[in-house]
């Protein structure tokens, strides 16, 4: 059985991306989620399950997942990226400029950690080799801005990659509505159907 990782979000948990992990099992995967506190432990947490089908996650968990492959090329098949910050240091730049105290204590989580940002960001790794990606994000997601897409976007522009984008009406930085997550998981299955069906 082909393997999939998938990573949760910061302060979240794995129980709480059900919508992203019962579509992968669905798909016939063996999906590891594990718990994780940050960037950093979640790579070294997914780095111990590869080589896998899928990386998979939602937010910061999203990142941990494009990290994973783009460092690591030939070991992960495809990804599926949730509401992700590709570039770290311009997600701390965005909500820096928010008043809103979630926003503010995200923004003051991000500033501590200094050069680590750049050393975490996915833009920074990403290169030849990087496998199929799908980015899934809400119209009104307000925590990561739609500028990732966009960089994700040149990316594979760039160095010919395949990148899948579905923009959910309505949805913000995570699924609410049962319709959205029933839009993510026909992404998920139609994507890892042709991307995440052999492991590497």
């Amino acid at each position: 059985m082909p393997k999939a990782v998938a990573f949760h979000g910061y302060r979240s948990s794995p129980s709480n991306i059900n919508w992203l992990t019962r579509p992968l099992a669905e798909s016939g995967f063996e999906v590891v989620a594990p718990s994780i506190r940050d960037v950093e432990d979640g790579y070294e947490a997914g780095v111990r399950e590869l080589p896998v089908a899928v990386a998979a996650g939602h937010s910061m968990g999203g990142t941990v997942a494009l990290l994973l492959a783009a460092r690591n090329p030939g070991s992960v098949n495809c990804v599926v990226a949730v509401a992700a910050p590709v570039d770290r240091r311009l997600q701390l730049q965005y909500l820096l400029q928010s008043d809103d105290p979630y926003m503010k204590k995200l923004a003051n989580h991000l500033a501590s950690l200094g050069g680590k940002l750049e050393q975490t960001s996915p833009s920074r790794y990403i290169g030849n080799g990087m496998p199929p990606v799908l980015y899934i994000r809400g119209s009104a997601d307000n925590v990561v801005p739609r500028i990732h897409v966009d960089i994700l976007a040149g990316l594979s522009d760039k160095l010919n990659f395949p990148l899948e984008v579905v923009e959910i009406e309505g949805m913000g930085h995570s699924p609410q509505r049962e319709e959205h997550v029933d839009r993510i998981a026909d992404a998920v299955k139609k994507f890892v159907s042709r991307c995440g069906s052999t492991q590497s």
